[in-house]
């Protein structure tokens, strides 16, 4: 079982450390959401521990977003980061009352955000179609 344990891992960091940073992001906050759902649903279903666990979760992920912004790289830094701190708070509360209301609260702010960015790594990694004057090659393939 350790042997499969430490091939899932390099399998795990192997397929991580060939990810474009954009789509990682966009992995963060899709898997930032379904610790939310998944608190909501253990809030719902008066289990603490697992409602601890995803709330935690999230929590982590807030913290990694939060430490990589880079302010000198990004003039939206500042702002970035008084959004990840709200959002910390409002886990932190909502892990503390394990309320559905304040969950609810922070996958209103995380949704939005996901989708952006989503979009923006869309955008970015969408092959650009050149068209030259002699007849229109595709490059995008």
């Amino acid at each position: 079982m350790y042997a499969t344990a430490i091939a899932r891992n390099k399998f795990v960091a192997d397929g991580v450390g060939s990810t474009p940073q954009e789509r990682l992001l966009v992995l963060l906050y899709d898997r930032l959401l379904r610790d939310l759902d998944d608190a909501s649903v253990a809030i719902g279903g008066s289990d603490v521990g697992g409602a601890h666990d995803a709330l935690t979760h999230a929590q982590d992920i807030v913290a990694e977003l939060h430490s990589a912004l880079d302010p000198a790289r990004w003039d939206g830094a500042d702002a970035m980061a008084a959004l990840y701190t709200y959002l910390a708070d409002v886990l932190a509360r909502a892990n503390i009352s394990k309320s559905t209301n304040l969950v609810a609260e922070a996958r209103s702010l995380v949704a939005p955000m996901r989708d952006t960015w989503a979009e923006a790594h869309a955008i970015t990694a969408a092959p650009v179609a050149v068209s030259s004057a002699a007849g229109g090659i595709d490059v995008a393939g």
